[in-house]
């Protein structure tokens, strides 16, 4: 049988037309047979043929007469067998479809029906091509359901089967899920017209007619029962069979349905068919049909919306209110209080586990529907009140009731059409539900429920949540009861009545016992979170239970809500001990304006039990208001000493007696300010006690962190993922500061929906503790501090935060720091005496940083002290923020707060942020205690040599077998890593001003007479080398590592004798540690590895760099040489931190680089990498190249390697496909055109008479490249052209115009020998132009390749010079030849008027005879002091270059090399004017790379982008690094040098550029293009700058720059240059100190990979900086060109170069010249020879 099983897509009315599925796939050599035919070739015992019933099927519609029914039986028969093929059955269907309905079909007899009909009493099986020709052709039989006389019965039960065989496959989870639904669509609906008849329903008995609603029954429970519940409607796609391209025409009677859950189809049949048998069925069927609705509506329910009269957005109605709408409609029937007692029956636990599930679902939908009960009575009430409330406010003033105007459906809802009488089971009671009757019974089966027992459930997961879900409901109670009372307006009752308040009481005292045998896995109770709003509780029952819990008090239930509590305190947490101080603080007990106020703390803070870590909130409360209460008397010193010294008797006990560690953040911040305070009052008895304050914080401080040491626990961790079951958590989870049980302003409309965040925070005890003290709260230190006004104030200040206790090791430490800060940033800094114990107390910071126990509290000075900086004036200030390159570095160890940071932070950090920008969210900086916000295995998450991956998964996995393990054999016990004590955001447990300059302390003071206090940054030095040496805690270790680089890049802090010779110990210990092995190899952690420490400590020595003076020449030797040994670490970060470093030192270290340089390149070559790492290598690379010095003793085998190291990453290129989705596209090509780049640049460093050795390599390697491919690619092409040219000359790609040309090619018009005789040829990928001057002897000859241009101008000395005095003598040769090198290059000043004339003989021998005049005579102009010389518009590279040629250059410019494969096809081109055209359009392709980059001066304090573009000056500084960036060039009627599109009549006429043999880039300055009047914006210059992809910017503002200032759509690339030291500059400043060393960044667009040779910072010197810049500006539009080419990295796009675009320019221009004629065979004879002796057929 041939073609597939086919899909009827016939028309339901008028079905039959041509089927294009199967017919052009059979065959169609035999004649079309008749129908009487047909008939007898399917009789059988003929073997059924699908093409003959196919054909009959087609055939019947139009036959006449029709076949006997006797013939057509034996027929459908064997068709319609069921063990047939489904498309044999489907064209026997489809036959008998076409009879049937056939106009002249006979009327069947009984028995004739019959025979037709058991056609269809086979298996019923569903198949998606058999079941609608088999409808249709049962459809047809019983003429649309009806002539079914005899078959009633029959055709209920195959419609049923039918229906339940398509059910199953819904069930089973079957692709063809929309097939099958519109099936049971369709075949129910049949079946509900057939019963819907009158006269056949007569005939079938009343338990058939049963056995379909427990038909449709079976479906419900099948689905519901065996099907997982779905917790949200699942919202499934439209899914169409992939073999069907129309849509069937039973769409035009039944829309094409989505794809519904199998239990909502089987839902909605049962309900249909309910509702149409509702009114004859029995009332003895509500036993049955009660229960399955229950349990439907189990099934399909939802959270409930909140109570109102509103009408709800109007939705589709779904299975749960179709259920629901039909249960009301039975609850308010007749049979209303039959219906209320199965009701009451299911609401209590099955005693039958044969059945559990399905009782479970039953009881479960049995509570919705009690509930609903209830909040229809409850929405009347509300209707109610609403009506009476807006009745009472529409009085006229004479009492007549005015116009009121009510929506429909609130008058529905507050008198339902239903009646409610006395003796029916709605309406009873003034509640309106008989809360007193019905409510006992909720009661009473909510304690069965509690004590049900789950042991006989198979599934007890699953019974456990059904049991969960029933209690649910009938929490929802209670619940939706309050919601009611909470709805009432003020002057109504709020209160619940007696009967309520009993239901509400009872019910959620049978509740909480749910809660009293839960336990934690520790076996400690359950701890449950109270919350008024959204708990945050494990499940939805015990949030319930938390928001009921948490109402106030004031309302009354019975027994009381605090009654309920003490039951299962438990389960609480110390929140009602946390009453008592609110309480206190609220009667004012705790203020001065109690006489006791004073022994009232003392004996709170004397009593342990509230101050204990077994009490978190009530201590947290003691805190809160201590330091409300401190904060308030702070200007009252006849207060606030007495609080003070109470204060500090209390933490002088807990240390003496080893009290709670974590007791007091408030009393240690106390301590700090009280120091500062009496500091500042200056008064000679204070400073007696200010020993005992910082004593005591100093003990606390170095003590031993036992949390840490001894617990290191989740218990103690505050962790995003720490649970709520915790019991003793350091962190509590009750967000309200005051009892949440008490909590005042309960929201009005609770919902069982999430509330927003605002009413989530409620009122805070802060709140209610500022609106009930009495005085004002003063923000000033003392009273001797003068006012401050508001703008004086900083920006930003790090508010504390005491939701979270910190040890109170890192609470001392953050007080030292708190008094350090404000005696150094605050305006009270000023005062004489607080500089004295600023210094003290630095001194004791850095002492506490190397010697104090506790890892926690050196991390809280550390984080204090790494982030201090220094202005231009050497003033301190303290930065928050971190950059982008620390939180790199803390990626690469993992301390980030989210691992997916690990993979982007590599090469996608955001193109918007430099180094100075926050990396944080605002609240980092808001103190918090030094713990993590998630627990970690330290033993995978602090490595740095698993940076870019992820962790395992299995860690917990892992750890959980190791201590069962540890547990089993205690010979072998598994250490358990310590958590990671810091990471990234930064958080602070300290209050410090940022980004405040001190105006008393510096850190170098250059001019020593001011006498100005010094804060010893050497000492700082001393101490971070020390633990830079000799550390042993990973965490300090490494915190140390990841933000020393930053700190070490403000150099303004690190100036003085004292601090470079820390500078140079610290590089010594470093370079030491890593050559050595001895760095990180103290630390306590076995699990980290040294190598982790050491690729965090090349980013510090590359900062290092930059205090080049402070090294000696051994030590520079000794940096380069650890650079070169990071490079076979095998890791990435590390390698491509010691590369950029490298780059580097080739500019600051070049006499070491020169050194070590060819180590480096022999590393290089055994670097086997992709792109990543390639970018880095090759702009390595190609920034030595541009270094003569370095590699002036190379060998050639230095050579080779650096080709070797070049060409290597070809061959990884041709084998990596464009398409690859692990590789960037823009990069890889970048990559691919760098990798040439390098080879030509090197190249070009050969000697020429060394170029020819290095040949055969190169060719190797270029070919070995090309081995994957066919043919050598167009690139490859290119580069054996461009080795061609330039192995025996170092001429200039292009040929420059010359006097000497003019004279002799173009002479003037009235000469007689004007005639020119030009030929060109095509030979191999080069054209060939001679032109020739027959009477002169002279030629010129034109060669263009895609490398270049040549040109060679010859005399032919056959030819004889003709003299004057002789017949037409020549009189241009002699001259021309005596000015061919006596033109000098013409240098011109740039305040000096050049006029420029065109170029004609006359002209030019004016010229000649002027040149001749000037040739003794040197008047030579001297430069402009401000822009230097000026470059002509010459041939600008002769100028830099000594040019030599070998012989072997013309024969090679005049081959066909590299094309040998048709080096014999010399092509003459005959068409001359299409020659000028083609050689007009193939000049203008440049033969070299063309760049074009903007250049920016920011002056200091500018942001917007109109004033920078206004700038037209820079500082002396930025004009410097111009000077050495490129050449200044005369743009008007320049030739050779690239103008980038500026105009000099609009542009201004110089510009800086500069270019060699491969290259030339134009500057686009903006300081030096005109500023005009009439064009505010400067849209002239952005028209340049604003297009170009790459800008360099000059940053003197003193602000970051921001990547988007320039607003443009060409939004690629910044290099971005500042000072490396914020604060206030001088409008163009020439501090030498200032602009010895300049601060580099590149800011790059999203999406764009890393690619340059800086990281996320360099600090580069500024005689280094226009090298390094100039370089950097190249590969960054190169790569800028081709991620913009790719559509920024998206579309697989290559980018082509100048020269490929020639070569691929020539290659079609030669396709267009017809071939050369093919050369005869020589073997024919000397005749045959003709052709090819014919010279004039070429030449």
């Amino acid at each position: 049988m041939q073609g597939r099983p086919r899909s009827n897509t016939a028309s339901f009315l008028g079905w039959r037309r041509p089927r294009t599925e199967t017919t052009s796939a059979l065959p169609s050599t035999s004649p079309a047979l008749s129908v009487d035919a047909l008939v007898d070739a399917l009789t059988p015992p003929a073997v059924p043929s699908l093409a003959h019933a196919r054909s009959l099927a087609l055939s019947l519609p139009e036959a006449s007469p029709l076949p006997r029914k006797a013939l057509l039986i034996p027929v459908l028969a064997s068709l319609c067998r069921s063990d047939a093929p489904v498309a044999v059955q489907a064209a026997g269907y489809d036959v008998l479809s076409a009879y049937c309905e056939h106009s002249e079909a006979p009327s069947l007899a009984t028995d004739e029906r019959l025979a037709f009909f058991s056609l269809f009493l086979g298996p019923s099986s569903w198949a998606i091509d058999l079941w609608e020709p088999r409808f249709k052709a049962f459809r047809a039989l019983t003429k649309f359901g009806r002539e079914v006389l005899g078959i009633e019965q029959d055709l209920i039960r195959v419609i049923q089967s039918w229906i339940a065989a398509a059910f199953d496959g819904l069930l089973k989870g079957d692709a063809d899920r929309v097939e099958r639904e519109r099936s049971i669509d369709v075949l129910s609906k049949f079946l509900a017209e057939v019963l819907a008849n009158v006269e056949p329903i007569a005939r079938i008995p009343e338990d058939v007619l049963a056995s379909v609603l427990e038909f449709y029954a079976g479906l419900v429970d099948r689905s519901v029962l065996l099907l997982p519940k779905p917790r949200t409607p699942p919202e499934t796609p439209l899914s169409k069979p992939s073999h069907r391209k129309n849509t069937s025409s039973l769409s035009s009677m039944t829309s094409i349905l989505q794809t519904k859950h199998p239990a909502d189809i089987a839902i909605t049949l049962y309900l249909d068919h309910l509702g149409s048998q509702l009114k004859v069925l029995s009332p003895d069927y509500l036993t049955v049909v009660l229960p399955l609705l229950f349990r439907a509506l189990a099934f399909s329910s939802s959270p409930l919306p909140p109570l109102s009269v509103q009408p709800h957005p109007a939705k589709k109605q779904s299975s749960e209110d179709k259920i629901t709408e039909t249960l009301n409609s039975l609850f308010s029937g007749p049979y209303s209080t039959r219906c209320m007692i199965i009701c009451k029956k299911h609401l209590f636990p099955p005693t039958d586990t044969n059945s559990i599930y399905s009782a479970l679902y039953t009881s479960h939908g049995a509570h919705r529907t009690f509930r609903n009960y209830v909040r229809r009575a409850l929405i009347a009430r509300i209707a109610r009140a609403y009506i009476s409330r807006e009745s009472s406010m529409s009085y006229s003033p004479s009492g007549v009731p005015g116009h009121l105007n009510l929506e429909r459906d609130i008058m529905e809802r507050a008198w339902p059409s239903e009646e409610y009488a006395a003796t029916g089971a709605l309406g009873l009671g003034g509640n309106g539900w008989d809360a007193g009757r019905l409510g006992r019974v909720l009661t009473l089966s909510i304690r069965a429920w509690v004590a049900w027992h789950i042991d006989a459930a198979d599934d007890q997961n699953r019974a456990r949540e059904t049991r969960e879900d029933i209690l649910l409901e009938a929490a929802g109670v209670p619940y939706d009861i309050w919601q009611e009372m909470d709805s009432r307006g003020e002057d109504e009752k709020t209160s619940l009545d007696e009967e309520e308040a009993c239901v509400v009481g009872e019910t959620l005292e049978q509740l909480v016992e749910y809660l009293v045998p839960l336990k934690n896995s520790d076996g400690t109770p359950y701890i449950l979170p109270l919350s008024p709003y959204t708990s945050k509780a494990p499940t939805p029952l015990l949030r319930r239970i938390s928001t009921l819990l948490s109402r106030d008090h004031a309302n009354p239930t019975s027994p009381l809500l605090s009654t309920i509590l003490i039951r299962i305190s438990d389960n609480l947490t110390d929140a009602d001990t946390a009453d008592l101080p609110r309480i206190m603080f609220e009667q004012h007990d705790l203020s001065p304006t109690s006489p006791d106020w004073l022994n009232n703390w003392s004996n709170l803070l004397g009593n342990p039990s509230f101050v204990n870590i077994g009490r978190p909130v009530t201590r947290k409360a003691v805190m809160q208001a201590l330091w409300t209460v401190y904060d308030n008397v702070r200007d009252m010193k006849a207060y606030r000493v007495p609080l003070a010294d109470l204060v500090l008797r209390f933490c002088k006990t807990s240390l003496e007696e080893g009290g709670d560690r974590e007791a007091g953040e408030a009393t240690w911040r106390i301590l700090g300010d009280e120091v500062v305070s009496r500091t500042v009052e200056c008064k000679e008895e204070a400073d007696n006690s200010l020993d005992g304050f910082i004593n005591v914080l100093v003990a606390a401080a170095e003590e031993d962190d036992v949390r840490q040491s001894e617990d290191d626990d989740a218990s103690s961790i505050v962790t995003s993922e720490t649970p709520h079951t915790q019991v003793h958590s350091s962190t509590p989870p009750v967000t309200q500061p005051a009892s949440a049980i008490t909590s005042p302003n309960l929201s009005r409309t609770q919902s069982e929906h999430p509330l927003n965040e605002a009413e989530k925070n409620g009122t805070s005890i802060m709140s209610i503790i500022s609106s009930l003290t009495t005085g004002h709260s003063s923000r000033s230190q003392s009273h001797s501090a003068p006012p401050q006004a508001a703008d004086d104030m900083p920006d930003e200040l790090v508010v504390p935060s005491l939701n979270i206790v910190p040890p109170r090791v890192v609470a001392a430490a953050s007080a030292l720091i708190s008094i350090f800060g404000q005696l150094t940033f605050m305006p009270l800094a000023l005062q004489p005496s607080t500089s004295t114990l600023a210094i003290r107390i630095y001194h004791i910071l850095l002492r506490l940083t190397k010697d104090a126990k506790s890892p926690r509290a050196r991390l809280t000075m550390l984080q204090f002290l790494m982030h201090i900086r220094a202005d231009r004036n050497h003033r301190l200030y303290f930065m928050s923020d971190n950059p982008s390159h620390v939180v790199m570095l803390s990626t690469l160890i993992h301390r980030t707060s989210t691992e997916s940071h690990a993979s982007a932070s590599m090469d996608n950090l955001s193109a918007e942020r430099t180094d100075r920008e926050p990396t944080s969210p605002p609240d980092a900086r808001r103190p918090r205690p030094l713990v993590p916000l998630r627990e970690r295995d330290e033993r995978a998450l602090s490595r740095g040599r698993t940076s870019g991956k992820k962790p395992s998964r299995n860690l917990a996995t892992s750890r959980s077998r190791s201590r069962v393990a540890s547990a089993t054999v205690p010979r072998n016990p598994v250490l358990k890593p310590h958590p990671a004590l810091w990471h990234m955001p930064e958080i602070y447990p300290f209050e410090v001003v940022d980004l405040v300059q001190s105006e008393s302390l510096v850190s170098y003071d250059p001019d020593s007479s001011l006498e100005q206090p010094l804060l010893p940054i050497s000492q700082y030095l001393t101490v971070i080398t020390d633990i830079l040496e000799k550390e042993t805690n990973w965490d300090v270790l490494s915190y140390v590592l990841c933000h020393l680089p930053v700190q070490l890049a403000n150099k303004h802090l690190f100036c003085g004798t004292k601090a470079r010779a820390g500078i140079s110990r610290m590089l010594t210990v470093i370079c030491t540690g890593i050559l050595n092995g001895d760095m990180a190899t103290h630390l306590e952690d076995p699990s980290i590895k040294p190598r982790d420490a050491h690729g965090l400590a090349y980013h510090t020595l590359s900062v290092l760099l930059s205090f080049r003076p402070c090294f000696e020449l051994k030590q520079c030797h000794i940096l380069v040489e650890v650079f070169l040994l990071g490079l076979s670490s095998g890791q990435f970060s590390t390698i491509k931190c010691c590369l950029h470093a490298l780059s580097l030192s080739a500019v600051e270290l070049q006499s070491s680089m020169t050194k070590f340089l060819p180590r480096v390149l022999e590393m290089l070559s055994q670097i086997m990498s992709g792109a990543h790492i390639a970018v880095h290598i090759l702009g390595f690379l190609f920034l030595i190249g541009a270094i003569p010095p370095l590699y002036a003793n190379f060998t050639e085998n230095d050579y080779k390697m650096v080709f070797g190291v070049a060409l290597q990453y070809l061959q990884h290129y041709n084998r990596l496909k464009m398409d690859d989705p692990n590789t960037s596209r823009a990069l890889s090509q970048h990559v691919r055109i760098l990798s040439y780049t390098v080879v030509y640049v090197w190249f070009l460093a050969l000697k020429l008479p060394d170029r020819p050795k290095h040949i055969p390599y190169i060719t190797r390697q270029l070919l070995l490249a090309n081995e994957v491919n066919n043919e050598l690619d167009d690139p490859t092409e290119v580069c054996f052209d461009w080795l061609a040219r330039y192995t025996y000359a170092s001429a200039d790609p292009r040929p420059a115009p010359s006097v000497f040309n003019d004279i002799l090619m173009n002479p003037p018009e009235k000469a007689t020998n004007t005639v020119l005789s030009e030929k060109t040829w095509i030979y191999g990928y080069s054209l060939i132009t001679i032109r020739t001057l027959s009477k002169r002897g002279w030629v010129e000859v034109l060669c263009r390749r895609p490398s270049g241009y040549t040109k060679f101008l010859c005399r032919v000395e056959n030819v004889p010079l003709v003299g004057a005095g002789d017949v037409d003598p020549d009189l241009f040769s002699v001259p021309a030849t005596l000015t061919m090198e006596r033109v000098p290059a013409k240098v011109r000043s740039a305040d000096r008027e050049e006029a420029v004339e065109v170029s004609s003989v006359e002209t030019q021998g004016a010229e000649v005879r002027e040149i001749f005049k000037q040739l003794d005579q040197d008047d030579t102009p001297h430069p402009n002091p401000i822009t230097g010389y000026v470059w002509s518009g010459t041939a600008p590279s002769q100028r830099r270059k000594d040019v030599s040629v070998d012989p072997s250059f013309f024969a090679l410019q005049l081959s066909a090399y590299p094309d040998h494969a048709n080096t014999s096809h010399l092509r003459a081109v005959a068409d001359n004017a299409a020659v000028k055209k083609y050689t007009a359009n193939l000049d203008r392709i440049p033969v070299i790379d063309t760049h074009k980059v903007g250049i920016l001066y920011v002056a200091p304090g500018q942001t917007e982008e109109a004033e920078i573009l206004r700038n037209t000056h820079g500082s002396p500084a930025y004009t410097r690094f111009l000077e050495g960036l490129g050449r200044l060039i005369n743009l008007r009627d320049q030739l050779d040098v690239y103008a980038g599109g500026l105009d000099p009549d609009e542009d201004g006429e110089y510009a800086y550029a500069w270019w060699d043999d491969i290259g030339q880039v134009l500057y686009h300055t903006a300081t030096m293009m005109p500023t005009v009047d009439h064009d505010p914006l400067c849209t002239n210059k952005k028209r340049h700058i604003g297009n170009d992809y790459v800008r360099i910017v000059w940053n003197d503002s003193g602000h970051p720059y921001r990547f988007d200032t320039l607003a443009t759509q060409f939004q690629f690339v910044n290099i971005v240059i500042e000072p490396h030291s914020f604060g206030a500059i001088a409008a163009f400043s020439n501090n030498l100190h200032e602009n010895e060393y300049f601060r580099l960044t590149v800011q790059r667009a999203n999406r764009m990979t890393e690619f340059a040779p800086v990281g996320h910072f360099k600090v580069i010197s500024a005689e280094s900086l226009p090298l390094f810049v100039r370089q950097l500006s190249r590969l960054a539009d190169w790569f800028a060109s081709v991620f913009a080419h790719t559509q920024q990295d998206t579309m697989p796009v290559e980018m082509k170069t100048n020269w490929r675009t020639r070569l691929e320019s020539i290659r079609r221009f030669k396709n267009q010249i017809p071939p050369a004629p093919e050369l005869p065979n020589t073997d024919g004879g000397i005749m045959n020879l003709e052709l090819a002796r014919d010279f004039t057929t070429v030449f």
